[in-house]
């Protein structure tokens, strides 16, 4: 059979597929009343002519389906059907008859690692809840959708079920979170272990994400080929959504991870049909080359984005319309004062069609007219042609040559607020101008050093709060806007959490930079065998107006190169890394956990105030009933008489006691979220990374935890301390701590509801507000 270019055998077609898509029956699902509808008519938009529901350890969703379905068919034989009912049955069978629905599951194995099961329509639902059930998954989990399901076998056993049960057996994700690849790699077990995993005889195919863009050993689709050693089994390599939401959404708006919407990431089958019987029959061949995976254009993804969203301060949707393309030269002067951006005409958002432009050459030449006699001065546009959904779009990307303000010929400036295009008001002009003038002044700081960009590391461009959530726009080869800290990871998250201790005055940062003209270098470290630098730059004024994160030594300027060569022999900090990429190994002063205190230091149990303002917190305890009591403090105005209130209920707090209250996590350590024991006996533990905020997907039970590991010592020591004995405790106020090490500490926090957390392994030269206050006021620092 040939199938390469134009020619394909007789009968058969490519057809579309997205073999992993999530329903409202996964409890992580994004949008939670989206109908079953509603998820296919989006399949139909999406010329997806297979489509796979694969709940998290569950078949709800598919039952979910066709339980609506039946329930309308019966009311139809009954004659019982409302207008709106029947619209919604013809509906259902017209996109059945050109959609094949598979009823599957996303299962979490033993060690956390994912694996999709296709079953075919013909399957019944009962049949596919006794496969989940021979799984591990319990009776009372099986209609939940839960992400994280205890005591399930392990990945190569699971292969087997599947395949006995007469499924398709996909490792989902193989190269990215919980997928079978990273989960071998973060174990550390043995090749073998990946060879299994990877090569296992009931294993149909490997789902990747990165498909085009991940180039490393074991991660990359290439790599299953059949030509490396002790891989000599040539993988089926796919792609799909794991789409927990409709439509595509931006990386800002709501789990990083799980932003993508139905048929983004699709593959494309030849086959006779799209029957499952057709595809499990492709998937047992050795025809690869009827298997191919689109690589979407990244200017597409950008409309996508673009359209799930909404405009952005820098990024904006037009349609090709009249009354449209004469005001976009307002847009362009916007993104101008903003520092660039980019334009999409032809298209508006999600709820609006495709129109497309119809003459784009005449669109490029009344732009172009418009702003030579509009704008002064002119910015730099950049013009392309790309083609979207079958429609031709401009895209047009604005870039600022010379300091802003960009003012039209009738004296207004227009810059981009909320989202829309609108004249400044006088807070934006002055700071316009101040721009204007440190861009373009002279100073004796100015040696000649304009701002050469590192090309590695991050910056964060802008923050805004918005409905009490701190928003960040982070730069990081291309610029992202929307991210939060909670949603942040790995460099983003270090450099957003430095960026709020500047914010918050944590840190004095004009003290500890080393200056060289105006560049500057704040901290270098190391990470793995690497060092690191944060780096920043001063305007002509003196003003810091850059700070660039986790910066690498390659490619950088002859400015930046001859400042690091002057700092160079000066001492280089330790950067412990997250616990998922290597884990620190438990220090060796520790003597599991604890060492005695020298003498002269505060006894442990013993119990101080922690004052903020005149308010002070003593103790929280529980009464009776094991409600939270709260024993307060008011210093009077010149903080020399102290009344006491107590066994305060927290009813009658304001919000200012607990502001007082509650405290921040530390970002260094790691905490045992839960700790359970099963129906054999045995502990498992739930850990958060406290640098990253992840919690751990599975259970852990303390064997499988390697040996030496900050995990393993936050496990053991949980077991010894909890519940806790507040004698063992150095406290101030609600927060304390206890084992203080050469490096790092066991912290303990109490909260507003009287429940304890304790963080294991906290690096004391990381600490910082009431955490490293705790420590200074005990001594210890």
């Amino acid at each position: 059979m040939t199938t390469n270019g134009n020619s394909v055998r007789e009968g058969y077609r490519w057809i579309r597929a997205d073999l992993h898509i999530h329903t409202p029956a996964s409890e992580d699902y994004a949008e939670p009343n989206i109908t079953y509808l509603e998820i296919l008519q989006e399949a139909e938009r999406r010329e997806l002519e297979i489509i796979a529901f694969t709940d998290h350890n569950s078949v709800h969703g598919y039952e979910q389906m066709r339980q609506e379905i039946d329930f309308l068919q019966t009311l139809e034989r009954a004659q019982r059907l409302t207008e709106d009912e029947q619209r919604r049955l013809n509906e259902y069978r017209r996109l059945l008859a050109k959609i094949t629905v598979l009823p599957g599951f996303e299962f979490t194995s033993h060690f956390g690692a994912h694996i999709l099961a296709l079953f075919g329509s013909d399957r019944p639902v009962s049949l596919i809840e006794a496969t989940l059930l021979q799984l591990g998954v319990q009776p009372d989990l099986l209609k939940r959708g839960a992400c994280s399901v205890p005591d399930t076998r392990h990945v190569t056993d699971a292969y087997e079920i599947i395949a006995r049960a007469g499924g398709l057996v996909v490792a989902a994700h193989a190269n990215g979170p919980n997928g079978v690849i990273t989960e071998t790699l973060r174990m550390g077990t043995s090749g073998q272990a990946r060879i299994a995993a990877t090569q296992h005889t009931s294993l149909h195919a490997l789902e990747f994400v990165n498909f085009y863009t991940d180039h490393e050993k074991f991660t990359s689709p290439g790599f299953y080929n059949g030509k490396t050693e002790h891989y000599e089994r040539r993988m089926f390599c796919i792609q799909g959504s794991d789409a927990h939401r409709l439509r595509r959404t931006t990386a800002g708006d709501g789990n990083a991870w799980h932003r993508h919407g139905i048929g983004d990431r699709y593959i494309e089958l030849l086959v006779p049909d799209n029957s499952f019987a057709a595809f499990k029959a492709l998937l047992a061949s050795a025809d690869f080359d009827r298997v191919r995976v689109p690589k979407r254009d990244q200017k597409q993804w950008e409309v996508d984005t673009m359209r799930a969203g909404q405009s952005s301060e820098r990024q904006v949707l037009r349609a090709g319309t009249p009354e449209e393309l004469g005001a976009i030269w307002r847009d362009i002067a916007a993104l101008a004062n903003m520092g660039g951006g980019v334009v999409i005409v032809g298209v508006e958002g999600q709820a609006a069609g495709v129109a497309g432009v119809a003459r784009p050459d005449q669109v490029s030449d009344q732009l172009r007219r418009e702003l030579s006699e509009q704008l002064a001065p002119q910015p730099y546009l950049t013009m392309e042609l790309i083609n979207y959904e079958g429609r031709d779009l401009v895209r047009i990307e604005v870039r600022a040559p010379e300091p802003p303000p960009y003012i039209s010929r009738d004296g207004a400036i227009y810059v981009r607020r909320d989202g829309e295009t609108v004249p400044a008001d006088r807070g934006e002009v002055i700071q316009l101008c101040r721009r204007a003038i440190a861009e373009g002044a002279s100073s004796p700081l100015d040696n000649g050093q304009d701002l050469d960009l590192p090309r590695s590391g991050v910056e964060i461009v802008t923050a805004q709060k918005r409905v009490g959530v701190w928003q960040y726009e982070v730069r990081d080869l291309r610029t992202t806007a929307g991210v939060t800290r909670d949603r942040a990871q790995g460099l983003w998250s270090y450099a957003i959490s430095r960026y709020e201790d500047l914010r918050d005055g944590r840190i004095d940062i004009q003290s500890q930079v080393k200056w060289r003209g105006r560049l500057g270098m704040w901290r270098a470290y190391r990470q793995g065998n690497r060092t690191k630098y944060d780096l920043v730059h001063r305007d002509a004024n003196g003003v810091i107006d850059h700070v660039f994160f986790g910066v690498s030594d390659w490619g950088l300027g002859e400015g930046w190169q001859a400042l690091l060569g002057e700092r160079e022999g000066e001492a280089v900090e330790q950067e412990p890394r997250a616990f998922r990429d290597d884990e620190p190994q438990l220090p060796a002063e520790s003597n599991n956990g604890e060492l005695p205190s020298p003498d002269g230091e505060a006894p442990w149990g013993e119990r101080r105030y922690r004052w903020r303002g005149r308010g002070g917190l003593w103790h929280i305890s529980g009464d009776e009933q094991s409600l939270p009591r709260f024993d307060l403090a008011m210093k009077d105005k010149e903080g020399v008489t102290i009344q006491e209130f107590p066994a305060v209920p927290r009813e009658k707090l304001t919000e200012a006691w607990l502001n007082l209250i509650r405290v921040p996590r530390p970002r260094t350590g790691i905490e045992v979220v839960s700790m359970a024991s099963g129906d054999d006996g045995e502990v498992r533990f739930v850990f958060r990374n406290l640098r990253t905020g992840e919690v751990s997907n599975a259970p852990w039970r303390l064997q499988d935890i390697e040996d030496g590991t900050v995990r393993q010592y936050a496990a053991r020591m949980a077991l010894q301390d909890l519940p806790l004995a507040e004698e063992k405790v150095r406290w101030w106020g609600n927060v304390g701590y206890m084992r203080p090490m050469r490096s790092q500490v066991d912290l303990i926090y109490r909260d507003e509801d009287g429940t304890d957390h304790i963080y294991y392994a906290a690096r004391r030269d990381e600490l910082a507000g009431e955490w490293r206050e705790l420590l200074e006021e005990y001594g210890e620092i």
